[in-house]
């Protein structure tokens, strides 16, 4: 099994780097050894309301190895996860979520529109879900707004200390320029333009430099094995947007595809096991999903931002932690 040059090494000498790779299988159990694997496209939404707790905590029980979410800013300046413009389809509530107070979305039901189960659950902050998000799992933070909504959840994602396992999914280069203005060590996911080719589309990717492209069904499935050694060649991970049948799984891991984007995350696995993909297996799973710490926004700053000739007061938060 060992290389003819490991052959020729003393007994301690082998004996140490077996133990090395003990050591590694120890402390990252949670490596799989497929190459392709299955991202939680909001949670675990075929069990729970999307873009919640529960959501994610479900997820992350059933091993995932990444989790997508959206964040928007609210009036007075939270960074929430709520896909839609508008509250109304996922909440119990009415209206945009740029025109809303912090105040008013923390207090509509997120849950009860899926099962009465799931009563009570609220709209998490985006400090609530990175929090009980295990280290070992990927973050896909999918921004909604301007460029300076990007850029606040980009300084927030570095200042809370996840820069290392968190990236920002971009919908356009303008967000990609004002990621790397304010933290330009931040990876970035790119997602195409409507009816983008997907060749050009990766090529757009590559000349922009960026750690990951999400491609779309929209885009079919023809050269999709060319397209994603394309990417690979060039340091970029493919995402995919996405799959819930069979077949198409099939299709995605025979191309190498990198992660998934699912709302069945059980089939994902099923399939995907035929190719030697696992589940994580994350230690420590009740200190990070049972009592997450969440952090609060205490407001005890402010300065005035100049935006499209309109000037107005943004709060910048001061953060606590709540245990």
């Amino acid at each position: 099994m060992f290389p003819t040059s490991l052959k020729n090494l003393s007994k301690h000498k082998k004996e140490f780097i077996l133990l090395i790779v003990l050591a590694h299988f120890i402390l990252f159990p949670e490596i799989s050894v497929g190459e392709t694997y299955v991202c939680a496209h909001r949670g675990d939404v075929k069990n729970a309301p999307e873009n919640t707790i529960p959501a994610f905590q479900s997820a992350i029980k059933k091993g995932v190895q990444m989790i997508e979410f959206d964040v928007r800013m609210t009036k007075d300046g939270h960074l929430v996860i709520m896909h839609d413009e508008r509250v109304d389809r996922t909440t119990n509530g009415k209206g945009k979520v740029q025109e809303l107070l912090s105040e008013e979305i923390y207090k509509l039901d997120a849950g009860k529109w899926f099962d009465e189960s799931f009563a009570g659950t609220k709209v998490p902050s985006l400090y609530e879900v990175v929090s009980i998000i295990p280290y070992g799992i990927l973050c896909n933070v999918h921004v909604y707004g301007d460029e300076f909504t990007t850029e606040i959840v980009a300084t927030t994602l570095k200042d809370s200390g996840q820069m290392g396992r968190c990236f920002i999914a971009c919908n356009n280069e303008k967000q990609v320029e004002a990621v790397r203005k304010k933290v330009p060590e931040m990876k970035i996911c790119l997602l195409p333009e409507k009816l983008e080719k997907r060749h050009d589309f990766i090529k757009r990717g590559i000349d922009l430099k960026v750690s990951y492209v999400q491609v779309s069904f929209t885009q079919g499935f023809d050269n999709l094995k060319e397209d994603v050694k394309l990417a690979h060649q060039n340091g970029i991970k493919v995402n995919f947007f996405s799959a819930q049948n069979p077949e198409t799984i099939k299709k995605l891991a025979e191309a190498n595809v990198d992660y998934i984007l699912t709302d069945d995350i059980d089939l994902c696995f099923n399939i995907l096991r035929e190719y030697g993909t696992t589940p994580l297996k994350i230690q420590n799973l009740e200190n990070n999903s049972d009592k997450p710490q969440v952090i609060s926004m205490i407001y005890q700053k402010q300065t005035h931002i100049y935006k499209k000739d309109i000037s107005y007061t943004c709060h910048i938060p001061i953060l606590t932690v709540l245990k």
